[in-house]
């Protein structure tokens, strides 16, 4: 065996190394939910920064991804998960009230009685249900379509390519619902005690919300390192 042997291509980004970084940034939640929950809390606590962190960075993604040499319905995949980020960092952010003490739009006022620039607080329609929506194909993407891959030999979203999430997605998933779990103990109302409550206070869905935005990172990393490997096999 020789030194000049190739080194074997690996074929998508690292998995290990997304659930590395999500079991570190729940550690880090996690001593502050126990020591000082308050940063965690609000508007412009670290949970609700980390969020707008991640949707901007998923965002910045998937514009340059989306402005390069593409197949055709792969641009407008990522245009529209684009407009779908953009939604997102501005509901979350209420268009920058949250960071600019600004005043509350007319057009925010008619339906949102909260005083914030968003709609999502003003129906289910745009916060509950497009989150299920959202955690279903995540879900669907990492889990059953693997699964159903490795036992069928066809998955469930085999075409196009680009359109199901890898494994090395899966991390961000197990962590959104395990950052989810004090919620989902309190709806069930087994206990005296509110495991939110016990866990600091903390909106435990807002923990959820930081791992389904960095589930866009993850995947947006893969899909990019994957288009770049067919592209080089490709040439």
């Amino acid at each position: 065996m020789t030194g000049d042997a190739a080194k074997p291509i690996r074929a998508d980004i690292s998995a290990l190394a997304v659930w590395l970084v999500c079991g570190a940034l729940y550690a880090v939640f996690m001593f502050f939910a126990f020591t000082t929950p308050s940063v965690l809390k609000g508007e412009l606590g670290l949970l609700e920064n980390t969020q707008a962190l991640f949707l901007a960075i998923a965002l910045g993604l998937a514009l340059y991804m989306a402005f390069q040499k593409n197949e055709k319905w792969l641009r407008w995949w990522l245009i529209f998960i684009s407009l779908g980020l953009f939604y997102l960092l501005t509901e979350e952010t209420s268009w920058g009230q949250h960071y600019f003490d600004g005043p509350m739009f007319d057009f925010f006022s008619r339906f949102n009685d909260q005083g914030e620039n968003n709609i999502h607080n003003s129906s289910s329609w745009f916060d509950q249900k497009p989150r299920a929506l959202l955690l279903l194909g995540m879900i669907l993407g990492t889990i059953v379509h693997p699964l159903v891959k490795r036992f069928r030999g066809r998955g469930l979203f085999d075409n196009p390519w680009w359109l199901a999430p890898t494994l090395a997605c899966l991390g961000c998933v197990v962590f959104s619902q395990i950052g989810a779990i004090p919620e989902r103990l309190d709806d069930l109302h087994m206990f005296d005690i509110s495991a939110q409550a016990f866990t600091g206070g903390y909106r435990s869905s807002e923990m959820e919300e930081v791992y389904i935005y960095m589930f866009f990172i993850v995947y947006l990393l893969s899909l990019g390192y994957r288009r770049k490997l067919r592209n080089a096999a490709a040439a």
